[in-house]
Protein backbone atom coordinates (compact mmCIF):
# COMPACT_ATOMS: atom_id res chain seq x y z
CA UNK A 1 0.00 0.00 0.00
CA UNK A 2 1.26 3.51 -0.85
CA UNK A 3 0.48 6.86 0.62
CA UNK A 4 -1.31 9.40 -1.54
CA UNK A 5 0.61 12.39 -2.75
CA UNK A 6 -1.39 15.08 -1.02
CA UNK A 7 0.42 18.27 -0.19
CA UNK A 8 0.28 17.36 3.50
CA UNK A 9 1.83 13.94 2.95
CA UNK A 10 4.47 15.50 0.75
CA UNK A 11 5.34 17.99 3.45
CA UNK A 12 5.62 15.23 6.03
CA UNK A 13 7.78 13.13 3.74
CA UNK A 14 10.09 15.98 2.87
CA UNK A 15 10.53 16.95 6.51
CA UNK A 16 11.42 13.37 7.37
CA UNK A 17 13.82 13.10 4.44
CA UNK A 18 15.67 16.16 5.61
CA UNK A 19 16.21 14.51 8.96
CA UNK A 20 14.14 16.76 11.21
CA UNK A 21 10.58 16.74 12.41
CA UNK A 22 8.07 18.88 10.60
CA UNK A 23 7.48 20.72 13.85
CA UNK A 24 10.91 22.33 13.57
CA UNK A 25 9.91 23.93 10.28
CA UNK A 26 6.60 25.10 11.68
CA UNK A 27 7.89 26.20 15.09
CA UNK A 28 10.32 29.12 15.09
CA UNK A 29 11.83 28.68 18.54
CA UNK A 30 15.53 28.07 18.25
CA UNK A 31 15.49 26.37 21.64
CA UNK A 32 13.49 23.47 20.22
CA UNK A 33 15.97 22.95 17.42
CA UNK A 34 18.89 23.16 19.82
CA UNK A 35 17.30 20.53 22.05
CA UNK A 36 16.73 18.21 19.08
CA UNK A 37 20.35 18.62 17.97
CA UNK A 38 21.53 17.91 21.51
CA UNK A 39 19.49 14.70 21.65
CA UNK A 40 20.91 13.51 18.37
CA UNK A 41 24.43 14.30 19.50
CA UNK A 42 23.84 12.46 22.78
CA UNK A 43 22.47 9.39 20.99
CA UNK A 44 25.47 9.16 18.68
CA UNK A 45 27.90 9.78 21.51
CA UNK A 46 26.42 6.82 23.40
CA UNK A 47 26.56 4.67 20.30
CA UNK A 48 30.14 5.74 19.66
CA UNK A 49 31.22 4.89 23.21
CA UNK A 50 29.81 1.38 22.82
CA UNK A 51 31.56 0.90 19.47
CA UNK A 52 34.84 2.10 20.95
CA UNK A 53 34.61 -0.55 23.65
CA UNK A 54 33.69 -3.42 21.35
CA UNK A 55 35.36 -2.50 18.07
CA UNK A 56 38.51 -0.59 18.98
CA UNK A 57 40.78 -0.13 15.99
CA UNK A 58 38.01 -0.28 13.41
CA UNK A 59 37.73 2.38 10.73
CA UNK A 60 34.32 4.09 10.68
CA UNK A 61 32.53 5.47 7.67
CA UNK A 62 29.51 7.64 8.47
CA UNK A 63 26.70 7.27 5.92
CA UNK A 64 25.01 10.64 5.84
CA UNK A 65 22.03 12.40 4.32
CA UNK A 66 22.76 13.13 0.63
CA UNK A 67 20.49 16.17 0.74
CA UNK A 68 23.15 17.87 2.85
CA UNK A 69 25.19 18.28 -0.31
CA UNK A 70 22.43 19.88 -2.33
CA UNK A 71 22.28 23.68 -2.60
CA UNK A 72 19.32 25.56 -1.22
CA UNK A 73 18.46 23.08 1.53
CA UNK A 74 17.42 24.34 4.99
CA UNK A 75 20.35 24.90 7.32
CA UNK A 76 18.79 22.53 9.84
CA UNK A 77 19.75 19.43 7.88
CA UNK A 78 23.43 20.34 8.04
CA UNK A 79 23.13 21.26 11.71
CA UNK A 80 21.54 17.90 12.52
CA UNK A 81 24.19 15.96 10.67
CA UNK A 82 26.99 17.95 12.29
CA UNK A 83 25.44 17.28 15.71
CA UNK A 84 25.37 13.55 14.99
CA UNK A 85 28.96 13.40 13.78
CA UNK A 86 30.13 15.57 16.66
CA UNK A 87 28.51 13.20 19.14
CA UNK A 88 29.97 10.14 17.43
CA UNK A 89 33.47 11.60 17.53
CA UNK A 90 33.09 12.36 21.23
CA UNK A 91 31.92 8.83 21.87
CA UNK A 92 34.76 7.07 20.07
CA UNK A 93 37.25 9.43 21.74
CA UNK A 94 40.09 8.57 19.39
CA UNK A 95 39.78 4.81 19.94
CA UNK A 96 38.29 4.36 16.49
CA UNK A 97 39.07 6.32 13.38
CA UNK A 98 36.17 8.21 11.84
CA UNK A 99 37.39 8.12 8.26
CA UNK A 100 34.77 10.50 6.94
CA UNK A 101 31.20 10.94 5.76
CA UNK A 102 29.88 9.40 2.55
CA UNK A 103 26.62 10.03 0.77
CA UNK A 104 24.84 7.40 -1.35
CA UNK A 105 23.66 8.73 -4.68
CA UNK A 106 20.00 9.56 -4.99
CA UNK A 107 17.72 7.90 -7.50
CA UNK A 108 16.84 10.32 -10.31
CA UNK A 109 13.22 10.72 -9.19
CA UNK A 110 14.25 11.52 -5.63
CA UNK A 111 16.89 13.95 -6.81
CA UNK A 112 14.34 15.77 -8.95
CA UNK A 113 11.58 15.97 -6.34
CA UNK A 114 11.84 13.99 -3.08
CA UNK A 115 8.28 14.83 -2.10
CA UNK A 116 7.04 13.00 -5.21
CA UNK A 117 8.49 9.65 -4.12
CA UNK A 118 5.79 7.25 -2.93
CA UNK A 119 6.52 5.82 0.50
CA UNK A 120 4.98 2.94 2.45
CA UNK A 121 2.78 3.94 5.38
CA UNK A 122 4.71 4.94 8.50
CA UNK A 123 8.09 4.95 6.77
CA UNK A 124 10.57 6.25 9.34
CA UNK A 125 13.60 6.43 7.04
CA UNK A 126 12.39 7.86 3.71
CA UNK A 127 15.92 7.80 2.31
CA UNK A 128 15.70 4.01 2.36
CA UNK A 129 13.48 4.41 -0.71
CA UNK A 130 15.39 7.20 -2.42
CA UNK A 131 18.93 6.07 -3.11
CA UNK A 132 20.03 4.65 -6.45
CA UNK A 133 20.00 0.83 -6.69
CA UNK A 134 23.80 0.56 -6.83
CA UNK A 135 24.56 3.50 -4.54
CA UNK A 136 25.52 1.57 -1.41
CA UNK A 137 27.65 -1.00 -3.21
CA UNK A 138 29.38 1.90 -4.93
CA UNK A 139 30.22 3.41 -1.54
CA UNK A 140 31.77 0.08 -0.55
CA UNK A 141 34.03 0.15 -3.60
CA UNK A 142 34.96 3.77 -2.90
CA UNK A 143 35.78 3.16 0.79
CA UNK A 144 37.28 -0.34 0.98
CA UNK A 145 39.22 0.34 4.20
CA UNK A 146 36.14 1.32 6.21
CA UNK A 147 35.01 -1.86 7.97
CA UNK A 148 32.35 -0.32 10.24
CA UNK A 149 29.62 1.88 8.83
CA UNK A 150 27.49 4.11 11.03
CA UNK A 151 24.36 4.96 9.07
CA UNK A 152 22.37 8.04 10.00
CA UNK A 153 19.77 7.29 7.32
CA UNK A 154 18.81 3.66 7.89
CA UNK A 155 19.32 0.92 5.29
CA UNK A 156 18.26 0.88 1.63
CA UNK A 157 15.37 -1.17 0.32
CA UNK A 158 16.72 -4.46 -1.00
CA UNK A 159 19.85 -4.30 1.14
CA UNK A 160 19.82 -8.07 1.74
CA UNK A 161 20.49 -8.59 -1.97
CA UNK A 162 23.40 -6.12 -2.07
CA UNK A 163 27.07 -7.01 -1.89
CA UNK A 164 27.54 -4.51 0.91
CA UNK A 165 25.28 -6.68 3.09
CA UNK A 166 26.23 -10.12 1.79
CA UNK A 167 29.96 -9.65 2.37
CA UNK A 168 31.45 -9.98 5.90
CA UNK A 169 32.43 -6.31 5.94
CA UNK A 170 31.43 -3.63 6.41
CA UNK A 171 29.56 -4.19 9.65
CA UNK A 172 26.76 -1.77 10.47
CA UNK A 173 25.67 0.40 13.39
CA UNK A 174 22.36 2.19 12.83
CA UNK A 175 20.64 5.29 14.16
CA UNK A 176 16.82 5.12 14.31
CA UNK A 177 16.49 2.65 11.41
CA UNK A 178 13.28 1.36 9.87
CA UNK A 179 13.90 -2.31 10.56
CA UNK A 180 11.15 -3.47 8.23
CA UNK A 181 13.80 -2.99 5.55
CA UNK A 182 15.55 -6.08 6.93
CA UNK A 183 12.35 -8.10 7.10
CA UNK A 184 11.34 -8.12 10.75
CA UNK A 185 12.41 -9.58 14.06
CA UNK A 186 13.91 -12.81 12.79
CA UNK A 187 16.06 -10.98 10.25
CA UNK A 188 17.31 -8.52 12.86
CA UNK A 189 18.22 -11.36 15.20
CA UNK A 190 20.07 -13.09 12.36
CA UNK A 191 21.94 -9.90 11.52
CA UNK A 192 23.11 -9.58 15.12
CA UNK A 193 24.12 -13.25 15.28
CA UNK A 194 26.12 -13.01 12.07
CA UNK A 195 27.95 -9.91 13.24
CA UNK A 196 26.68 -7.87 10.30
CA UNK A 197 24.68 -5.65 12.65
CA UNK A 198 26.69 -4.59 15.70
CA UNK A 199 24.48 -1.97 17.37
CA UNK A 200 21.52 0.33 16.83
CA UNK A 201 19.87 3.22 18.60
CA UNK A 202 16.07 3.09 18.69
CA UNK A 203 13.47 5.36 20.18
CA UNK A 204 12.38 4.03 23.56
CA UNK A 205 8.67 3.13 23.62
CA UNK A 206 6.83 5.54 25.89
CA UNK A 207 9.58 8.16 25.76
CA UNK A 208 8.58 11.71 26.79
CA UNK A 209 7.52 14.15 24.08
CA UNK A 210 10.19 16.00 22.15
CA UNK A 211 9.28 19.21 23.93
CA UNK A 212 10.01 17.76 27.39
CA UNK A 213 13.00 19.35 29.08
CA UNK A 214 16.06 17.19 29.88
CA UNK A 215 16.12 15.56 33.28
CA UNK A 216 19.24 14.41 35.10
CA UNK A 217 22.63 13.78 33.53
CA UNK A 218 23.37 12.72 29.95
CA UNK A 219 23.08 9.00 30.67
CA UNK A 220 19.70 9.44 32.32
CA UNK A 221 18.47 11.53 29.42
CA UNK A 222 19.61 8.93 26.91
CA UNK A 223 17.98 6.11 28.85
CA UNK A 224 14.61 7.78 29.05
CA UNK A 225 14.52 8.60 25.33
CA UNK A 226 16.49 5.89 23.54
CA UNK A 227 17.49 2.24 23.57
CA UNK A 228 20.95 1.04 22.60
CA UNK A 229 20.31 -2.43 21.23
CA UNK A 230 23.33 -4.71 20.84
CA UNK A 231 24.03 -8.42 20.37
CA UNK A 232 24.34 -8.66 24.15
CA UNK A 233 20.94 -7.19 25.02
CA UNK A 234 18.84 -7.85 21.90
CA UNK A 235 16.76 -10.62 23.47
CA UNK A 236 16.29 -8.73 26.73
CA UNK A 237 15.07 -5.69 24.78
CA UNK A 238 12.52 -7.84 22.96
CA UNK A 239 11.28 -9.35 26.21
CA UNK A 240 10.87 -5.89 27.71
CA UNK A 241 9.29 -4.41 24.57
CA UNK A 242 7.57 -7.14 22.52
CA UNK A 243 7.25 -6.01 18.93
CA UNK A 244 10.12 -3.53 19.25
CA UNK A 245 11.33 -4.65 15.83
Amino acid sequence: MRISKTSWAAALSLAAILGVGLRFYLTPERALRNAAEDRRSLALETLGAYLAQRHAGDRILVVGNPFVQRPGQPGEIKAFEKAAVRGLRRGVAGRLEVAGIAYPALAPKAAANPAAVSLPPNATTPLSFMTAPDAWDRLRREHPAANLWVSLIGLPVGVARMAVWKEPVPRFALFLPDLRILGGTAAVRAAFRSGKLVAMVLNRPGAPPQSAAPVGDARAEFNRRFLLVTPENCEAALRQYPGLF
